[in-house]
């Protein structure tokens, strides 16, 4: 239940379909909801990177943005769990731990690597959580996939190997950066599958609720960052940077916010329709911040990095549509 994505992890938890509104209002409620939230969060991201204060100062506190961000989840579930009720289950804090310092491990990667890459960059990049997960199936889990997911990963590894190869670096310094950037976005992938494997061994301890998942992840990641800020200076560094330039607080609430309310839009999508729905929504809504990104703040993205791009989206609809064929023949055998 990665807060930036918060997709792929969540269908065990999901619960069996509400009625009132009618399920194709309750559609476009998830896409407008989950879309208007990511987009904001991403879009606000970046800007939060981009600032120049008067003295050319740029924030670098990246534990500072992540603890507001866990504050204002912990505070959100809290309600939500207060509001909703919780399971009764005991919660094996040793797992959530665990699960916690993963996730926010990968989320200090991938907020670190927007320093050294674009935006587009970054978002193309977070698409591509199946290439870890299927390393992973196969080194360790022994898994065996079929040709056509190899296929698809395929698609996608040359589509991101095209789209930064095809970039064009203003100098030296950029492409060293932009390397030391995809290593970081790399090792996002990888923590974010840590974070799906914990997850999983939580959801077969015990059967906590959505929001249970979404408080205890975040208070243990809370409690790593607060330690990580405090003895690094972000935390100083971090206030004193936002109390001297207020848009860029305005820029931290607004990020945090709208990624916790994104969370429970992927929540509601998921307890009304399936998981495969609600990746769906996720990956085309990355499509679509791209490029917003692009028209918003003017990256310079030539026809081979858009080919790139499609490469990469071409890829994991090809791997969805296959998601889509086995759930149907799942049913149909049901």
């Amino acid at each position: 239940m990665s807060p930036g994505d918060g997709a792929s992890n969540g269908g065990e938890l999901a619960a069996a379909p509400r009625k009132g509104l009618p399920m194709e209002v309750k559609l476009v409620i998830c896409v407008l909801g989950i879309y208007s939230c990511y987009m904001l969060s991403g879009l606000l991201q970046e800007n939060i990177f981009r600032y120049r204060s008067e003295d050319g100062g740029r924030f670098s506190s990246t534990l500072f943005l992540l603890w507001v961000q866990c504050v204002v989840n912990v505070a959100f579930s809290f309600v939500a769990m207060f509001v909703n009720g919780r399971s009764g289950d005991k919660m094996p804090h040793h797992l959530f731990g665990t699960a916690g310092f993963a996730y926010i491990g990968a989320m200090v990667c991938s907020i670190e690597a927007l320093k050294y890459v674009n935006f587009p960059t970054k978002e193309l990049g977070k698409s591509c959580k199946m290439i870890p997960v299927m390393l992973f199936g196969v080194l360790f889990a022994k898994k065996q996939y079929s040709l056509q997911e190899y296929l698809c990963v395929a698609l996608i590894t040359v589509g991101i190997v095209t789209f930064n190869l095809s970039g064009k670096p203003h100098n030296k310094e950029d492409k060293e950066n932009s390397t030391y950037g995809l290593g970081l976005l790399a090792f996002s992938l990888i923590l974010d599958g840590v974070t799906g494997s914990a997850q999983e061994r939580l959801k077969a301890a015990c059967k906590p609720t959505v929001h249970e998942m979404m408080f205890f992840m975040n208070a243990w990641a809370l409690a790593i960052l607060s330690a990580a800020a405090y003895l690094s200076g972000q935390a100083v560094e971090g206030y004193a940077f936002c109390s001297a330039n207020p848009s860029v607080m305005s820029y931290v609430l607004g990020f945090s916010l709208a990624a916790a309310f994104g969370q429970n839009f992927i929540y509601y999508t998921i307890s009304n329709f399936n998981p495969l729905v609600c990746t769906t929504i996720t990956t085309t809504r990355k499509f679509f911040t791209i490029v917003c990104s692009v028209i918003i703040f003017g990256h310079a993205i030539g026809p081979k990095q858009w080919g790139g791009v499609a490469m990469v989206f071409t890829g994991i609809g090809y791997e969805m549509r296959g998601k889509y064929q086995r759930h149907h023949a799942k049913n149909l055998k049901a």
